[in-house]
Formats: C-alpha cells, sequence, structure tokens
C-alpha cells in the first residue's frame, strides 16, 4: 500500500510523506507515514500533542533538536521518540533523508 501511496505535504516544511494505510486500518489508532526531504526544510520547530511519536532514520542524515535535549546527529538505522509538547527541528538534512514516522494517534 505505502509504495503506491502518493508523496503530499507533510507536517514539516520542505518534507513530504506517504501514508502507509495503517491509520485507516485502526481507526486513527496509531498512523505510520514515510516522511522524506521534499526541497529545502528550514529547519521549521513543531511541536506534537499525541501519545507517542518514534521516528526511525531509513536512510541519509540529519540533525535532531528537541527542546530541552538538545542536539543529536542521525544517521540510518538510528530512531528517537519526541516527547509531546516539546519543540523539535531537523536540519543539516541529506538529500536522501528519510523516516519512518510512528504516531499514536494517526498524524499528531
Amino acid at each position: 500500500v505505502a509504495a503506491e501511496a502518493a508523496w503530499k505535504p507533510w507536517r514539516i516544511a520542505g518534507f513530504a510523506a506517504r501514508d502507509t494505510g495503517i491509520g485507516a486500518a485502526t481507526g486513527g489508532l496509531a498512523g505510520v507515514m514515510v516522511a522524506r526531504v521534499a526541497g529545502t526544510p528550514r529547519g521549521e520547530r513543531v511541536k506534537h500533542a499525541g501519545e507517542f511519536l518514534f521516528d526511525f532514520v531509513l536512510a541519509g542524515s540529519a540533525t535532531l533538536e528537541v527542546e530541552g535535549h538538545g542536539r543529536e546527529s542521525l544517521v540510518a538505522g538510528d530512531a528517537v521518540t519526541i516527547p509531546a509538547g516539546r519543540a523539535y527541528a531537523f536540519s543539516g538534512c541529506s538529500a536522501d533523508f528519510e523516516l519512518l514516522d510512528v504516531s499514536l494517534p494517526a498524524n499528531v
């Protein structure tokens, strides 16, 4: 399903995402998106109000900054959770940077 999904603007400017269909299959309980660089990410700081946000780096590299936690360099194979209500931003993204984004509930 994910391979056939269209890429659409994501919740963070400079990225596009495609929906894997998990959100619909779980009635919005959980969401799984694949997000990638699409243009020039500006390092925009965003927050989420969900119960859980987990990102797994599928490809490329970037720097993640989370309010109160500092900066971390991320490469393929790294995984992070983002606490609800904390501002976070991705910067210095490689052109091939791609994430698996898992959220509870879907689309936080």
